[in-house]
C-alpha cells in the first residue's frame, strides 16, 4: 500500500488524518502543560515564567512520544528516537519561545491572568509546531 493510497482511504487526507491526531496529542499535552503550570504557579507559588518552562518541557516530552508511537508510527522511516526527539526539541524550542512571548507580552502588558495567556499561546505555537514536526521530526512530505 503506498502512500497515496493511505491518503485516500477513508475520505481523509494523509495530512488531514496527521493534523487530528497531532491535535488530539495537542491536547493531551495542553493539559499536562496547564496542569503543571497551575500547580507550580498557583498552588507551589513558584513565579509563573519559570514554571512555564518547566510545564512546557514536560509537555514537549510528553507529546514527542504519544507523536512517535501513534500519530506518525506508520510514515517514520529508519530513525533513531533520539535524533528524532532532538529534531522535536528543536522545533518545539521555537514554540517555547513563540508562546513564551506571547504569555508574558500578555501578562506582562495587559494584566491577563497567565493561565488564559499561555492558553494563547499555546493555540498559536501548535500550528507552526505541528507543520515543522511532521516534515524535518517525522519525514513526512506533503
Amino acid at each position: 500500500m503506498t502512500i497515496e493510497d493511505d491518503e485516500k482511504k477513508g475520505g481523509l487526507s494523509l495530512f488531514a488524518k496527521h493534523a487530528v491526531q497531532y491535535y488530539i496529542v495537542g491536547a493531551s499535552g495542553v493539559l499536562v502543560n496547564l496542569g503543571i503550570l497551575y500547580m507550580l504557579a498557583d498552588i507551589a507559588g513558584f513565579w509563573y515564567v519559570a514554571s512555564q518552562v518547566v510545564a512546557i518541557s514536560v509537555s514537549i516530552t510528553t507529546n514527542f512520544f504519544f507523536n512517535r508511537y501513534w500519530t506518525f508510527r506508520s510514515s517514520i522511516e529508519d530513525q533513531r528516537n533520539s535524533v528524532m526527539y532532538l529534531k522535536f526539541i528543536i522545533i518545539s524550542a521555537v514554540g517555547m519561545a513563540i508562546q513564551m512571548g506571547i504569555t508574558v507580552t500578555l501578562v506582562e502588558s495587559s494584566g491577563f491572568y497567565h493561565m488564559y495567556g499561555a492558553g494563547i499561546g499555546i493555540a498559536v505555537a501548535s500550528a507552526i509546531n505541528y507543520v515543522l514536526n511532521r516534515r524535518l521530526t517525522f519525514g513526512v512530505k506533503f
